[in-house]
């Protein structure tokens, strides 16, 4: 996987505050004063109030998509009245990075009373790397913790620096699994705060009742340090919901669920309730033998991920650099070894081969996505084409054919930058809006193709 690579924030602070805020119990979008350019999508919940500090946590999608953390999870901001934003122009690759996060941060501490004590980011995939570097990469601005989601920390941060709280949300066939899980080992073993959550899924948002989890560990985090009052009603039930978790993972016979749970009845807990007995079950559970072979699974499930991605990864990295001797041999090795790959996720008779056979593809085909939005990036458009056609072979997915029409849109070629967004609807893309607000296909609106295939897609939504 590619790793953002993050500048560190520079001039935060406060100026005012505006007298009117946005409108509160709905999605509006917001242009950045101090840098116009840059904009994002802002949840105020209804219980907000200028003279009123709130928590609020700054959602970073890997394709720019501000709005689309803000729908999944705006019952839950209005719930628990937080305030969330979802930055537009921070994506993957991007050279803006920095640049949206430093404008994100200035207006709404410009515009919105906030609870300097209560400030998280959370973002997925590659979002989630630029939600943990903004929270590592300005000490002053003291944020609390990071819900990443689909993957782990930023690039070459050891665990041992990262001692904010940090929620992890990945699917299990999700192809960063295995990072998730070696992130959650090595905070275990260095006993720095995190919780983990692992939902029935692939490479996505996590359901809203994952993030939901997420608030209210953040909120039973703020009690415990002191930021928040204790609320002994929501502690309580907190630790209702913990011991049937942990009779559930018992039931299942899932002894890491168990001890992760036992775990947080332990951490989490500590200085709000007696953790006596929890204590001693966890400690009862760290050397039973069901635990060792839980984990000892765990890490067999990582190696075998690994091994079947290095027996096609290094042909991919050839292909894609564009040194290969013989382009469309290899192409065709690798297609045929990324099929090999999808039959073994739907049809072995193991259940856990199944899932590390579609980690490994899962895996594989994103990173020759990534190539090509690299190469997108630096406006390199015939090796970004050379990445996105690839990977077209591999599976009936519109993704690489919509990359393809941006590709091809930026390069000046409409006309085929249109076929390959007719492509992408014969494939399944049915989002009239997501092609509408892709400021890449931007030249294409004038063109009576273009026109003919949104209408049809918001035909179809009718």
């Amino acid at each position: 996987m590619c790793l953002i690579f993050f500048a560190p924030l520079s001039g935060i602070g406060q100026a005012g505050k505006e007298s009117e805020p946005p409108p509160v119990g709905q999605i509006t979008n917001i242009v950045c004063k101090n840098d116009p350019a840059m904009s994002y999508a802002l949840y105020l919940p209804t219980t907000y109030a200028p003279g009123k500090n709130g928590p609020i946590i700054y959602f970073f999608d890997p394709n720019g998509r501000g709005r689309r953390p803000l729908e999944l999870y705006k019952e839950i901001a209005e719930k628990y009245g937080f305030v969330i934003v979802g930055s537009n122009n921070s994506r993957n690759f991007s050279p803006d990075q920095s640049r949206s996060v430093n404008a994100i941060w200035l207006d709404t501490h410009l515009r919105l009373a906030l609870d300097e004590h209560r400030i998280y980011t959370s973002g997925f995939s590659g979002g989630a790397r630029v939600a943990g570097a903004m929270a590592l990469g300005c000490p002053p601005c003291r944020i609390a913790g990071v819900i990443a989601q689909g993957a782990g920390y930023p690039n070459n941060r050891p665990a041992a620096d990262i001692k904010l709280l940090y929620y992890l949300a990945v699917g299990d066939r999700d192809f960063n699994w295995p990072e998730v899980v070696t992130i959650r080992r090595e905070r275990e073993e260095a006993g720095l705060p995190c919780r983990v959550r692992v939902f029935s899924g692939t490479h996505e948002w996590a359901p809203a009742e994952v993030f939901e989890d997420a608030v209210q560990w953040l909120t039973l985090k703020a009690m415990q340090a002191g930021d928040l009052p204790p609320d002994a009603a929501f502690i309580d039930r907190m630790l209702r919901r913990r011991q049937a978790e942990a009779d559930e993972a018992e039931k299942k016979q899932d002894a890491i669920s168990q001890f992760l749970t036992y775990r947080s009845m332990t951490s989490d807990f500590a200085g709000l309730r007696d953790t006596a007995e929890s204590e001693k079950k966890l400690a009862a559970l760290k050397n039973s033998s069901a635990l060792k072979a839980a984990l000892k699974s765990e890490r067999e499930q990582i190696a075998q991920q690994s091994a079947l991605e290095s027996e096609v990864s290094p042909n991919l990295h050839t292909y894609m650099n564009g040194s290969a001797d013989d382009t469309m041999t290899l192409g065709n090795e690798i297609v045929q070894a990324m099929h090999r790959l999808d039959y073994q996720a739907e049809h072995s008779r193991n259940e856990t081969e199944r899932l590390v056979s579609k980690r490994a593809a899962d895996d594989l085909w994103v990173a020759g996505i990534e190539a090509g939005q690299e190469e997108l990036e630096s406006r390199h458009f015939k090796k970004a084409d050379a990445c996105f056609e690839l990977i077209s072979r591999f599976r009936d997915e519109p993704w690489p054919l919509l990359l393809l029409a941006e590709s091809h849109a930026l390069a000046g070629n409409r006309k085929q930058a249109v076929r390959d967004l007719q492509q992408a609807v014969r494939r399944g893309l049915t989002d009239a809006e997501a092609i509408e607000s892709d400021s890449r296909l931007e030249a294409l609106k004038p063109d009576a193709d273009f026109q003919k295939l949104v209408q049809e897609l918001e035909h179809k939504k009718r």
